[in-house]
C-alpha cells in the first residue's frame, strides 16, 4: 500500500468521484499533490492577448532567460510559437517580453523566478510596498527568497497573496470598469485574508468601540507607517463609526499632503471617506488650520446630495452596503465574527468600491438598481438574523435618506464635541447655527439620532425622561386598546432604553384586547405598530411579548381587511425572534413560526416566495434545519404540487 504507484492510482481514482470544489481545493494543495505524486498541469492565459501557455514550459523559459539567456522560443497552447526577452535597461529589474512577429505582450514581475538572491529580493521589497504586504505574509516570502527562486506552484501562491491586498482589489475595479468586465459578485473577493488587510483582523472585540481601539488602532499605525498620504486615504475607508475615526492621526501628514487629501476627497472621495474626514477635520483644526475651507466643501458635499436623484451618493452607499454585506452572507466568508465585523467589512468595501465608480464613466443610477435586485434580499435577510445578536439595527434603516440622516447626526455631534474648535469660523455658521442653509435645521428627529449600522448592539446612553416613561405607560394602560395605544413605545424604542417593565405592559395590553386592534384607519397603521412591537420585544428581550405579537399577527395574517403578506409576517418573525438571544431558543421560535406559516393557507404565489426566504434563512443560519425541516418539505411539495 505504500508504494508511489498505488497510492498514486488511489489518488487520482478517488479524485474522480468527489465534487469539484473539494478536488480542486486538494489539487491547489502542494503538499497533497507530493504526497501522492500528483503533477498539476497547469495553463496560464493571457487575456489581453487570448493566448495560453503550459505553465511549466512558459516559467523554464522565464528562468532561462533570467540566467542570461538572450532570448528563448515558447510554444503556446495552439502550437505557435513566441520569443521571450528580457528588454529591461542595466541596473532595473528584469523586464520580459513576449513576441511573435508585430504582437508584443509585457510579462512584468517574474524576477521571484531570477537566479539571482539580490535580485529577488529588491523585487519583494518593491511588492511589499507598492502593494502594503502585511508583515507576517512578507517574512514568509522573504525567508523563501532569500533561500532560493520561487517554484512554479509558488508563484501562483505568491501573485495570490499580492491579489489579496486592498491597493490591488481597487486597481482591478478600475480596470473591470474601464474594460466593461465588471459584474456585481467581482468587486467582492471570497477571501477572508482580504478583508483582514482591509478592516484588520478580528480580535474577540465584543462591540466596535472595543474593536476600534484595538485592531483598528493597529491598523491605522500600520497604514500610516507604510505611506502617510495613501495610509491616510486607505484608513477614512473604515469611517463608518465615529469611533474609529477617533484613532486615525494626521501627525505625519505633512500640511500640503493633508490639503491634498481633502481635495482628493472632495472631487473623487466615496460618502463614508469624506464623513470620515470631517470628523478628523473638526477635532484637529485649531492645529491644522489649512483645510477649513476643504472641510467646508466636504460638509456642504454631503448636505446637498440629493438622495432622489439619479446620481446620489447616498443612494450609491446604499446599494454597495447591500451588495457586498448581501455576498458575505451567501458567502458565508465572516459568519463566525460577530455582525458588527461583517458589516464594517462590507462598509468599508463599499466605500473602496464606491471611490472607484465616482472616478470612473458609471451609470450610477443603474448599477444601484441591479445591485438592490441581486442581493438585497440576501442582504435584508441576514440583517434580520442579525437581530438575534445586534437588536438595535433595522435593515431598513439602508435607504438612502435614513443614511444621509445618519451622517447628519454624526456631523452634528462631532462639532458639538469639538464645538471651541470652530467657535467664530465660517463652520460653525455652516453646521450648528440656525441657519437654512446649515445642517441644523436638517437634523430631523428622530432619523438623525437612530443606530447606525455598526451599532445594532449598542443601548443608548440616554435616560428615559419620566414623562415620557407616563406617557408609556398611560398609552399602554388605556381602558381601550388601539393604535393609539403604541405610538410612544414604539417610537422612542431605539432612542431610550425601554426595558421588560415596558415591554410586559405591551403584553398585557395585546392580551386584554383579545388580540384586536380597533379603529385602525388603514392597513399602512396596522404595519408599523406590529413592525415596532417587533423592534420593542427584539431591543428588550421580551419572550412573552414576541409570543403575544405572534397571536396578533396569526389573527390578521388573513384578515379580510388588512390581511398581511409573507413579507411583513417573516420581518415581524425574524425580529421578534431577537427576543431571544440564544442561539436554541431563537431556532425554535422562528422554526415553529416558519412551519406554521408552511403548514397554512398560502396562496399560488406566497409558496415560492416563502420557500425562496427558508432557503436564504436556512443558508445564513445552518443551524435552522433542525427545526425547519418539516416547513422545507411542505414548501417542496407546495410547489411540486
Amino acid at each position: 500500500m505504500n508504494s508511489p504507484h498505488v497510492r498514486f492510482a488511489l489518488a487520482q481514482k478517488t479524485l474522480e468521484f468527489v465534487p469539484p470544489l473539494i478536488r480542486d481545493a486538494l489539487l491547489e494543495d502542494q503538499d497533497f499533490r507530493k504526497n501522492y505524486g500528483l503533477v498539476k498541469k497547469a495553463i496560464l492565459t493571457l487575456p489581453d492577448l487570448d493566448i495560453s501557455f503550459p505553465r511549466s514550459s512558459l516559467y523554464s523559459a522565464v528562468r532561462r532567460v533570467l540566467s542570461g539567456a538572450t532570448e528563448k522560443k515558447v510554444v503556446n497552447t495552439k502550437g505557435k510559437k513566441w520569443r521571450l526577452k528580457n528588454i529591461s535597461k542595466k541596473g532595473e529589474l528584469p523586464n520580459l517580453s513576449l513576441s511573435r512577429g508585430e504582437k508584443r505582450f509585457p510579462l512584468p514581475g517574474l524576477a521571484a523566478l531570477s537566479p539571482n538572491r539580490d535580485t529577488r529580493l529588491l523585487f519583494l521589497d518593491e511588492a511589499i510596498f507598492s502593494f502594503n504586504l502585511p508583515n507576517s505574509a512578507s517574512e514568509r516570502w522573504r525567508n523563501i527568497l532569500s533561500e532560493r527562486a520561487l517554484a512554479d506552484d509558488e508563484v501562483d501562491a505568491f501573485y495570490s497573496e499580492l491579489r489579496d491586498t486592498p491597493v490591488e482589489n481597487m486597481r482591478a475595479i478600475s480596470s473591470e470598469i474601464i474594460t466593461g468586465q465588471i459584474s456585481l459578485s467581482s468587486p467582492v473577493p471570497p477571501s477572508r485574508r482580504y478583508f483582514e488587510r482591509l478592516v484588520g483582523k478580528y480580535d474577540k472585540s465584543s462591540s466596535i468601540r472595543d474593536y476600534a481601539a484595538s485592531g483598528g488602532r493597529k491598523l491605522f499605525a500600520q497604514l500610516s507607517a507604510w505611506r502617510p498620504y495613501d495610509g491616510f486615504l486607505f484608513g477614512l475607508l473604515l469611517s463608518s463609526h465615529s469611533s474609529l475615526t477617533d484613532e486615525i492621526n494626521v501627525d505625519q501628514l505633512s500640511s500640503e499632503d493633508l490639503v491634498r487629501a481633502y481635495n482628493f476627497l472632495e472631487k473623487h472621495g466615496d460618502r463614508i471617506s469624506q464623513l470620515g474626514a470631517i470628523e478628523v477635520g473638526l477635532r484637529v483644526l485649531p492645529s491644522r488650520p489649512e483645510i477649513e475651507q476643504p472641510l467646508m466643501h466636504l460638509i456642504e458635499k454631503i448636505r446637498d446630495d440629493d438622495v432622489d436623484g439619479q446620481a446620489s451618493g447616498f443612494n450609491l452607499l446604499s446599494a454597495l452596503f447591500c451588495l457586498v454585506d448581501g455576498e458575505l452572507s451567501r458567502t458565508r466568508l465572516l459568519s463566525s465574527e460577530p455582525p458588527f465585523y461583517r458589516r464594517l467589512a462590507a462598509l468599508s468595501q463599499a466605500a473602496l468600491i464606491h471611490r472607484q465608480l465616482v472616478n470612473l464613466p458609471v451609470d450610477i443610477d443603474q448599477f444601484s438598481k441591479e445591485a438592490f435586485s441581486n442581493l438585497g434580499q440576501q442582504y435584508y435577510l441576514q440583517s434580520l438574523v442579525d437581530m438575534r445578536l445586534e437588536p438595535r439595527w433595522d435593515p431598513e434603516f439602508v435607504v438612502a435618506s435614513q443614511m444621509k440622516a445618519n451622517f447628519f447626526g454624526r456631523i452634528l455631534i462631532a462639532a458639538k464635541k469639538y464645538e471651541q474648535n470652530i467657535t467664530g469660523s465660517q463652520i460653525y455658521n455652516l453646521v450648528l447655527a440656525d441657519k437654512t442653509e446649515s445642517l441644523s435645521p436638517f437634523g430631523y428627529f428622530p432619523e438623525t439620532w437612530l443606530p447606525g449600522p455598526l451599532e445594532g448592539a449598542e443601548y443608548t446612553q440616554n435616560t428615559l425622561p419620566p414623562k415620557v416613561s407616563e406617557v408609556i405607560e398611560t398609552q399602554l394602560s388605556a381602558k381601550e386598546v388601539g393604535p393609539s395605544s403604541f405610538p410612544a413605545l414604539v417610537n422612542f424604542v431605539l432612542l431610550y432604553p425601554i426595558g421588560a417593565d415596558h415591554a410586559k405592559l405591551a403584553a398585557k395590553a395585546l392580551q386584554r384586547a383579545n388580540y384586536r386592534l380597533p379603529n385602525i384607519e388603514e392597513r399602512s397603521e396596522l404595519v408599523v405598530i406590529l413592525d415596532g412591537l417587533a423592534k420593542v420585544a427584539a431591543v428588550s428581550r421580551s419572550p412573552k411579548l414576541a409570543d403575544e405579537l405572534q397571536i396578533l399577527v396569526r389573527r390578521y395574517r388573513h384578515d379580510a381587511e388588512y390581511a398581511l403578506s409573507i413579507q411583513e409576517v417573516i420581518k415581524i418573525c425574524l425580529a421578534a425572534a431577537a427576543s431571544r438571544s440564544q442561539l436554541d431558543e431563537w431556532t425554535e421560535f422562528v422554526g415553529s413560526w416558519l412551519t406554521e406559516l408552511a403548514l397554512g393557507d398560502l396562496k399560488e404565489d406566497e409558496g415560492p416566495m416563502l420557500y425562496e426566504y427558508l432557503k436564504r434563512l436556512l443558508h445564513a443560519v445552518p443551524e435552522l434545519w433542525v427545526s425547519c425541516g418539516r416547513a422545507d418539505a411542505a414548501l417542496s411539495a407546495f410547489i411540486n404540487k
